[in-house]
């Protein structure tokens, strides 16, 4: 649905609006591949010409990476990052960024180990629990990306909801927010449709809960107001 360029789009505004340093843990991906993102996102161009180094696009390619390497921006890349590496790559962010940082983000809760022989369920909430007291203890927001289980596959509506959580243990009792992200083009298979639903299932912060629809180019992991 699109959680990893909704991630890179945030993680995007709060440096480039707010001015804050952005810690990126990516279990799924390497360096290279979150790198092209958020290339992609500061220039403009299509993620898969930057990963091909396509020459027409080399001048705006060079301006992106002189603009990406001045910007706030880690990387912690680990295959299968335990709630216990992960805030120890917090703490050297927040050193190495001056004291503070404007959030992490973690991509994705699925690839974080799970202690062997457990109910998953209950892992799962566990290292929720773990990520959320990491937030707390240094008070910044923690973005962490989910799945969610198949079963609206078989329903009319196939927009996503919190029972579907994958493995969901203690996630919507845990965290202070749920957006929940559905694109109808998933279904259809139209390519010319380009909205994204933001679905607010869970809204501690500010008590508010709904929808709010937008327009996304994941080409260039690029999220647009859509009534403007």
């Amino acid at each position: 649905m699109g959680k990893t360029h909704f991630m890179i789009s945030t993680a995007y505004e709060i440096m480039t609006k707010l001015g804050k340093g952005v810690l990126y843990v990516s279990p799924e991906m390497d360096r290279n591949q979150v790198n092209a993102r958020m290339l992609a996102r500061i220039t403009g161009v299509d993620s898969a010409n930057i990963q091909a180094q396509t020459q027409s696009y080399w001048q705006q390619i060079a301006q992106g990476v002189v603009q990406l390497g001045e910007m706030p921006w880690q990387i912690f890349e680990h295959s299968t990052p335990t709630t216990t590496m992960i805030a120890s790559a917090v703490r050297r962010s927040i050193a190495e960024f001056g004291g503070s940082i404007g959030a992490v983000f973690v991509d994705y809760l699925q690839q974080i180990p799970l202690e062997s022989g457990g109910n998953m369920a209950h892992e799962v909430g566990k290292i929720t629990r773990q990520i959320r007291a990491i937030a707390k203890e240094h008070k910044i927001p923690v973005f962490l990306g989910c799945q969610i289980n198949r079963g609206n596959q078989t329903t009319a509506d196939k927009r996503p909801n919190r029972h579907l959580l994958r493995n969901s243990g203690e996630i919507f009792e845990v965290c202070d927010q749920l957006i929940m992200l559905y694109r109808d083009a998933v279904y259809t298979k139209d390519p010319s449709d380009q909205t994204i639903e933001l679905i607010v299932e869970k809204n501690r912060l500010y008590g508010k809960l709904g929808t709010a629809t937008m327009l996304c180019d994941f080409s260039t992991s690029r999220f647009l107001n859509f009534a403007r």
